[in-house]
């Protein structure tokens, strides 16, 4: 069994920059930022700033288990950017790749799960309770908003391949707030970044300064 790890405070500002990257590509991700068809920020990009952020994190020596956490989290990260790549190219998919893709997507809704427990960790391991407190929170809202209803509906469509049937749904006008409801974990991920930040340097100048 693992030790506990520890981190010094000041450590962990190292790990908001890439937070910061990963909040923005995620962003871009989400949002679909097109212009009479052109698509103006490609997905690539946002993709390619997570995986950055992704593997900078994944630099803070800590216990096995965050290893392993960050390890699958960068896999996972890279096959986005070859997916991100890969919707570019118009083309009828085969039935094994679209069955890979669905495959995908569900690893990508549960990383994003692991991800948010591994930044908790990271929190534990400098002390930072508030932090982790609130990574805490964002697990759980990328859990429920995320994880629990788009992985459901990914393995509607691969029933769906496998059988042969189509699957249709049409949302229309709550389109707009589903979107608004996505945007929420990332603004919660965003806001414990901010959190991490805040506290970090409240305990390093309260280490420097005792008195005040």
């Amino acid at each position: 069994m693992d030790q506990q790890a520890h981190l010094q405070p000041g450590e962990i500002r190292n790990a908001i920059g890439p937070l910061r990257l990963i909040f923005w590509g995620g962003i871009i991700c989400v949002l679909d930022f097109k212009f009479n068809g052109f698509d103006i920020i490609n997905d690539v990009v946002g993709a390619a700033m997570i995986t950055w952020g992704v593997f900078k994190l994944s630099e803070f020596q800590l216990d096995n288990r965050y290893r392993r956490a960050m390890l699958f989290v960068k896999i996972i990260s890279v096959l986005c950017i070859v997916q991100a790549i890969h919707s570019h190219f118009n083309y009828t998919v085969p039935g094994i790749i679209l069955f890979l893709l669905y495959l995908l997507g569900i690893a990508k809704i549960l990383t994003t799960v692991i991800f948010c427990v591994a930044m908790r960790w990271l929190c534990t391991a400098a002390g930072l309770r508030r932090s982790e407190e609130s990574w805490r929170i964002s697990t759980i809202l990328f859990a429920v908003i995320y994880l629990i209803p788009l992985g459901l509906l990914h393995l509607v469509w691969i029933v769906c391949l496998i059988t042969g049937k189509r699957f249709h749904y049409d949302l229309g006008p709550a389109m707009l707030l589903i979107l608004i409801v996505i945007i929420v974990p990332l603004i919660h991920l965003f806001i414990s970044t901010s959190r991490m930040k805040t506290e970090a340097e409240s305990v390093v100048i309260h280490e420097v300064s005792p008195d005040i």
